[in-house]
């Protein structure tokens, strides 16, 4: 199966569906699944917004872009989102209405909670393993939404943070194999090189790096930190690491920013690949353009 990997989208939701159509058009092949790491961007009233979030928006509408397509039902939207049939499985990230969030999570038991108008965009709660089959090949992924709240943070129990009602429930997950680690937020000893030089180190969230090196699970996709895609192997030794870059446009210039689409090629736990595109079509995504391709 082929699985499209975006991390932060900040309301460019829209834009994974169309890129992911975009891919099968290219290649004549079917995409079956979206994972996405977090700050999707999800905010379903204009007054709820988070202050970077507003702040963002006033020169880039496209970060409310979940307000403008998801939230109702458009006809020409469903349209769009009809040249593909992968569901967008994705972990909260700390920019999205989590007060909204909770309510949909507490009104259904499914592991995957539906949260826009069309039902292809689920969050996946914390701490629960779920399974995607297509065909005969099948993987499991398990999610950790939010981030880690900084040392000296009074309030810890802050929307954006990770609830101790799910540090529980990862404290008493089975012990069971998983393919997939979907995380908005780092283990604690991530670093983020670019061109050699140490660019960023990560806060981090402990409960993500014991899951690591107590499960190795063949990757580990998570976002949240910006700044180019990093591919590299988990201080685990198995755990394939990567962190995409954003899906926005790159600063002084109105061009995807290179490295925010990957793809995971999935058959087993054995026979498995993935790449960071970099396709020359991509760059035809602007700030301008990205609707009307």
């Amino acid at each position: 199966m082929n699985i499209a990997v975006f991390a932060d989208l900040h309301g460019r939701l829209l834009l994974a569906f169309q890129l992911c159509a975009r891919w099968q058009r290219e290649t004549g092949e079917t995409i079956g699944l979206i994972l996405q790491a977090g700050d999707l961007g999800i905010f379903p009233d204009r007054e709820r917004l988070d202050k970077a979030t507003r702040k963002y928006a006033e020169q880039d509408p496209t970060e409310l872009g979940f307000l403008e397509y998801f939230r109702a039902y458009d006809p020409a939207i469903a349209a769009l989102l009809a040249e593909t049939t992968c569901p967008m499985i994705s972990v909260r990230g700390n920019h999205e209405d989590h007060l909204w969030l909770d309510q949909l999570e507490r009104q259904r038991e499914d592991i995957i909670v539906p949260v826009d108008a069309y039902k292809r965009v689920y969050i996946l709660k914390t701490g629960l393993p779920w399974t995607f089959q297509q065909g005969s090949e099948q993987l499991t992924a398990l999610g950790i939404g939010r981030v880690a709240a900084p040392a000296g943070e009074v309030d810890r129990q802050q929307g954006k943070y990770i609830q101790s009602s799910e540090k529980e429930r990862l404290a008493q997950l089975k012990q069971q194999p998983f393919d997939i680690l979907l995380t908005h937020d780092a283990r604690p000893d991530f670093v983020l090189w670019e061109r050699g030089v140490k660019i960023k180190g990560s806060t981090g969230m402990q409960e993500i790096g014991k899951l690591l090196d107590k499960t190795q699970p063949a990757y580990h996709f998570f976002g949240h930190y910006g700044g180019p895609p990093q591919v590299r192997t988990d201080s685990n030794g198995v755990t394939c690491s990567v962190k995409l870059a954003d899906l926005h446009w790159e600063r002084g210039n109105s061009v995807l920013e290179s490295g925010s689409m990957g793809l995971l090629r999935w058959q087993s736990r054995d026979q498995h690949t993935f790449t960071v595109l970099d396709a020359p079509w991509l760059k035809e995504y602007t700030a301008h353009t990205w609707r009307y391709l």
